[in-house]
This record gives C-alpha cells, sequence and structure tokens, in this order.
C-alpha cells in the first residue's frame, strides 16, 4: 500500500498537525502543498508500517453525473509536496513541474463547505496584476 488519505475539516487541522509531525525525524514523507487535480491542500506522513497518511484540507467536490476526465500534463502538485523519499534525480523532474505549473499561472480556487470560511474585504494588488497579464 502506498498511502491512503483523510480529510481534515479545516487547514488549520493540517497545519497543526504537520507541525506535529515534524517533531518527529523521517515522519514527514511529503511536505505542505497543493495538488493540481484535486486541489487537496496536505502533507503526507510515514506511519510505523511504513506506508503513508496523507493528511489534508479541501478537496474538490466532483459531482459524477457531469464530471468530465480531463488529462493533467502540469502535476502533480502546484506547489510544495517535495517528496523526501525520491532520489535527487527524480525531486529536480518533480521540481520543475512545480516551476512550470507556477510559470504559466496554474491557480485554483480553494474549496471549502459552507460556513467554514470568511470573505475577506478589499482586493490584492498583485493578483489583480497577474490577471491583466493574461
Amino acid at each position: 500500500m502506498h498511502h491512503l488519505m483523510v480529510e481534515l475539516f479545516s487547514l488549520d487541522d493540517v497545519g497543526q498537525g504537520y507541525d506535529i509531525a515534524q517533531t518527529q525525524q523521517d515522519r514527514v514523507s511529503v511536505t505542505l502543498g497543493r495538488h493540481t487535480n484535486d486541489f487537496m491542500t496536505s502533507f503526507y506522513a510515514r506511519t510505523p508500517s511504513s506506508f503513508m497518511i496523507e493528511c489534508g484540507w479541501g478537496g474538490r467536490e466532483v459531482d459524477p453525473s457531469n464530471w468530465k476526465p480531463v488529462e493533467m500534463f502540469d502535476g502533480p502538485s502546484l506547489w510544495g509536496h517535495e517528496r523526501v523519499w525520491l532520489p535527487e534525480k527524480d525531486r529536480e523532474v518533480a521540481r520543475a513541474m512545480r516551476m512550470r505549473a507556477a510559470a504559466s499561472g496554474q491557480r485554483a480556487p480553494v474549496q471549502v463547505m459552507e460556513g467554514n470560511y470568511k470573505l475577506m474585504p478589499g482586493t490584492c494588488a498583485w493578483w489583480d496584476e497577474v490577471g491583466k497579464a493574461g
């Protein structure tokens, strides 16, 4: 078994779990990051049995009645998810994929449940400028 995933209620749960996992040497197998396909923000921790548990938040909700599969070319992560267990050569390949996703402006909306967010007032000057560039 490679890994299983649990989706937590809040992003803070993921971050605090990440902090806890980092207190044990070699516990974190994949650093905090966000997937391109399901938008999950997560990290992977190695269990004593040597498989990984992905602890995440904010995964994409799929409606099977209208879901259309797509082929992904940028990924598997928008950012982060450094696979610390891979040989350096393979880590460089994954890093280059993340850099291409960033350079091409890959972004995804945050997936939240009703009541699990608060809209911020105002705008982001940096994001507004990014939108004008495309």
